[in-house]
């Protein structure tokens, strides 16, 4: 692609989808929210218990990001007896996004070898 029709293709990027984008990006901001959403990503199904367990943090905290997920169809629910499991929606699609933020982490912390301990704790965690 050259570099007049990479700018043509960002010029027909309605403000809709703009907007999108940035809710997206804006939901995906909470540290917990994407734990979450890693955490979903590698056990497919969990419920609110088993989520609370892993973040360490209480219930109520757990189901206020679970709902915002949810909200933005990120997230699924399904009902099995009196626990409900969530799952991601679009997995292979969020799975991506996730796995390009960790590498654009990567590529910024190369950089600056400082922050490398932290690249290497955030792998640890993702593993």
């Amino acid at each position: 692609m050259t570099i007049q029709s990479h700018k043509e293709k960002i010029k027909t990027i309605s403000e809709e989808q703009i907007n999108s984008v940035s809710n997206l990006f804006s939901i995906l901001s909470h540290p917990v929210r994407v734990k979450i959403l890693w955490l979903l990503k590698k056990k497919k199904y969990l419920n609110v218990h088993e989520l609370q367990k892993e973040l360490h943090i209480s219930q109520s905290n757990v189901s206020q990001h679970l709902g915002l997920l949810r909200m933005h169809k990120l997230v699924t629910e399904e009902r099995n007896g009196k626990e409900v499991y969530y799952s991601l929606v679009a997995s292979k699609k969020i799975s991506k996004v996730l796995s390009s933020a960790v590498h654009l982490i990567a590529y910024q912390l190369a950089a600056n070898s400082e922050l490398l301990s932290t690249y290497t704790e955030l792998l640890a965690f993702l593993g």
